[in-house]
């Protein structure tokens, strides 16, 4: 990744790359518009902002749809989970990898990779590895039993062995620097239509830059570089999130229910409750979510 500083980004046009936080995580897909100077400043506010390098994040991408149902393997997990891996004694950020295949209780990941680089691996490594089996964050160790470049790259392991796991509470939520768009929602179909779409509006300048924080199914906390809107205001919100390496457009339907103590005078902040969610933005949240649980979560070195 390479660190950007404000004067990198050019205000009211689209982004060239897509922003991400020091840990790699998207804040802002590119072709995405920082509406003005106190927008930009916003997404600064918390921390580092980085661009990817010449070389994308990792393409490990799941053999099937989020919300599919697959076979379970070892500990629960299946098919197409995200796995994080390490090897005995390495505190660095963990490599990521994904399940793609079980028999007699051993397991077949694609090759782990950082940065979008491959770690370097051989036959009889122990690795530490960690996945979510949709209850519970599992960790345990593994050997790498064979490594195989034919047609692809992947490795065999052991069976899990030494595993431990997490609880995840059904209403979990997590702390993330996700910047969305922030429209108001029309509730008389004709205003909507005579202030324009929301790309129209978005283009014009008149959605709001917000940061989405503590997410949940639920709701979010969303801090602005605007007033915060009223309590009960119907409001729009328009995200991109990144689960299990591929973007995806969300917009979600809320309302305003809560503006607690003030921390940040200048960036004031709320509360947004979403209205019910249809199937696949409740799937990709709950995806982005215990993504962001299995990587936060403790593992051991």
């Amino acid at each position: 990744m390479i660190s950007l500083t404000p004067q990198d980004l050019p205000v009211g046009q689209p982004l060239p790359w897509s922003l991400l936080d020091g840990h790699g995580n998207l804040m802002l897909g590119s072709g995405s518009i920082i509406p003005d100077a106190r927008d930009l400043a916003l997404v600064f506010r918390h921390g580092e902002v980085c661009r990817p390098d010449d070389m994308p994040e990792a393409g490990n991408e799941p053999d099937a749809q989020p919300g599919s149902r697959l076979a379970a393997g070892p500990l629960g997990l299946q098919v197409g989970t995200l796995l994080h891996v390490k090897t005995p004694g390495d505190k660095s950020r963990a490599a990521a990898s994904r399940l793609i295949g079980f028999v007699d209780q051993g397991l077949f990941i694609t090759w782990p990779t950082l940065g979008g680089r491959d770690l370097t691996l051989q036959a009889g490594e122990q690795l530490l590895l960690r996945g979510f089996s949709g209850h519970a964050i599992h960790s345990f160790t593994s050997t790498v039993t064979a490594v195989c470049r034919s047609p692809f790259r992947y490795l065999v392991l052991s069976a899990p062995a030494e595993p431990a796991q997490m609880p995840v509470r059904s209403a979990a939520r997590v702390p993330t620097r996700l910047a969305a768009y922030l429209l108001d929602q029309f509730e008389d179909a004709d205003q909507a239509g005579a202030d324009g779409s929301a790309d129209e509006r978005m283009g014009n300048g008149l959605a709001r830059l917000g940061l989405l924080s503590d997410l949940s199914t639920g709701g979010a906390l969303v801090q602005t570089a605007s007033p915060a809107p009223a309590v009960g205001q119907k409001v729009r919100l328009r995200f991109h999130l990144r689960t299990a390496m591929l973007d995806a457009e969300v917009t979600i339907d809320g309302s305003v229910r809560s503006t607690p103590a003030q921390e940040d005078e200048e960036f004031p902040a709320f509360g947004v409750a979403f209205d019910a969610l249809g199937e696949r933005e409740l799937t990709l949240l709950q995806c982005f979510i215990y993504e962001q649980l299995l990587a936060t979560s403790s593992m051991p070195v």
